[in-house]
Parts: structure tokens; C-alpha cells; sequence
């Protein structure tokens, strides 16, 4: 009796058409892992401890390695600079993030309520016009303060605490509870006035994305990080420059009082002889 071919002898445009052994149990292929831990999301995790810890090993080697060659100081002083330039971005989008997080959901609260707001005013503005009845001087500046308040809860600065326009009320039992309902839907404006008259000026000037995005806090608190490195930089080179100096000018004076004393010896020689 003649013996069954393996899978292997099968010519490939035939492969598709000889039944697959259902006795054999295919291998999962599982995608690679990290091992021990050393992985990009690990590191992405830490970036923050990590440039912590890089920004201390670096002063520490700084502050007591005097005896460093110029260009591997100025290299590592170059190094601290990046690395304190990095952290300062890191905990400044850590603590962004954080707070827009936390008042997500007040903020869109705030939004819907102004936007209704603006709606029904608009609305009656619309009315007193056609019908020719009302105050339109008045109704327009309900217009227009409820168009500051959408654009309050929506191009708050993100790095800031957000403060509520309409803050909601607890609420109890019985008729408190109806009565603090009834009073949430005529909630006056409150919230932070300082940041509502900026948002009024922002929709002037045509800036409300660069007041959202908190650009001005953000490059004022570099700045003064880069200063502050670049003045300890300083003070650094200037005391080493001043330790080179006084040492050279040690040298130099001993160098000096030994050719004095070798020049006397040479002279006391040749006058005895």
C-alpha cells in the first residue's frame, strides 16, 4: 500500500485545495511584550521622574566635581538646561491636563446654559424688533453679555481653576428643594468677573484661542525658568574663572620666588670661586 504524501510535497497552487488536519492544534502568535518594565509606555508614564531625577544627578555632578574639563562641564551645563527646559513643559501639560479633567463637566454645563440663554434672548430681541415693542437698547446688551458668557465657558485658560458662571445649588428635601429649583433657573451671572471682562476683550482683539491656550502664563513661567538657569550658569563660570585666576597667580609667584632663589645660588657659586 503506498504511503500518503506529507503537506510539504504538495505543489503551492495546490495548497489551497488539500483539507487541513483539524487534529493539530495551530500556535497562537502572541504580539511581543516588554519585558522587565523597559517599555515606551513605561517611560512616557515616568517622564516626570525620570527628568527629575536627570535634573539632580546633573546639579549634584555640577556642585562637587571641580575638577571637570571645560568641555564636559559645558556640555553637562547644556544638558541641565534642556533637561529643567523639559521638565518645566512636563508638569506645566501634567497640570493642564489635570484641570481639564476636573471642570470638563462644569464647563459644559456652563456652555449649554449660557447657549440658551443667548438663544432666548436673541429670540426676544428678534420679537421687540418686528413688533416694534420693547427695549432693543437693553435686550442688545443681554445679547451681547450672553455671547461673553458662551464664549467664557468655552476659551476659559485651560491651566487655570475654572470658576462656575451658574454654580449649581444643593439641593434638599421637600419645598427647599423646589424652592433651590426654582431659583436655579433664574441664577444670576457669577463666576470670576477679572476673567469675564478678558474674555470680552479677547473677542475684541480676535485673541480667544491664545487666552484658551493659556499662552501668556506659559511663556512667562519659561522665561523666568530660562533666566534663572542661564544666571546660575553664570555665577558658576565667573567663581571658576576667578579659582583659575587665583591659582595661576599662585603659580606664577612661586614660579618667580624659585628662579630668585636659584639665580642667588648661581651667583653665591660664582663669587666663592
Amino acid at each position: 500500500m503506498a504511503t500518503k504524501r506529507p503537506n510539504s510535497s504538495i505543489h503551492p497552487s495546490r495548497q489551497e485545495q488539500v483539507p487541513v488536519d483539524r487534529s493539530r492544534k495551530r500556535r497562537k502568535v502572541l504580539p511581543p511584550t516588554h519585558t522587565s518594565g523597559v517599555g515606551k509606555s513605561f517611560k512616557k508614564a515616568h517622564t516626570v521622574n525620570d527628568l527629575k531625577s536627570k535634573v539632580r544627578s546633573l546639579r549634584r555632578l555640577l556642585e562637587h566635581s571641580e575638577n571637570l574639563p571645560a568641555n564636559v562641564r559645558v556640555e553637562k551645563e547644556r544638558a541641565l538646561q534642556s533637561a529643567q527646559f523639559e521638565l518645566e513643559m512636563e508638569q506645566l501639560a501634567k497640570k493642564r491636563s489635570d484641570i481639564i479633567g476636573r471642570y470638563h463637566k462644569v464647563r459644559f454645563f456652563d456652555r449649554q446654559k449660557a447657549t440658551k440663554r443667548l438663544k432666548r434672548a436673541r429670540k426676544e430681541l428678534r420679537e421687540a424688533n418686528e413688533n416694534g415693542s420693547g427695549d432693543v437698547e437693553a435686550l442688545q446688551k443681554m445679547v451681547d453679555e450672553a455671547e461673553v458668557d458662551v464664549h467664557y465657558a468655552q476659551y476659559y485658560p485651560l491651566d487655570v481653576a475654572y470658576l462656575s458662571l451658574f454654580p449649581s445649588k444643593r439641593k434638599t428635601d421637600g419645598a427647599d428643594g423646589e424652592a433651590a429649583e426654582s431659583e436655579g433657573a433664574v441664577t444670576e451671572r457669577q463666576g470670576d468677573p477679572v476673567m469675564w471682562q478678558r474674555v470680552k476683550q479677547a473677542m475684541a482683539d480676535g485673541t480667544l484661542d491664545i487666552l484658551r491656550n493659556g499662552s501668556f502664563a506659559q511663556n512667562a513661567a519659561v522665561e523666568t525658568d530660562a533666566n534663572r538657569v542661564s544666571a546660575e550658569v553664570k555665577h558658576k563660570k565667573a567663581s571658576k574663572v576667578d579659582k583659575e585666576k587665583i591659582s595661576s597667580k599662585a603659580k606664577s609667584k612661586d614660579n618667580k620666588q624659585e628662579e630668585g632663589a636659584d639665580s642667588a645660588d648661581e651667583s653665591d657659586g660664582g663669587f666663592f670661586e
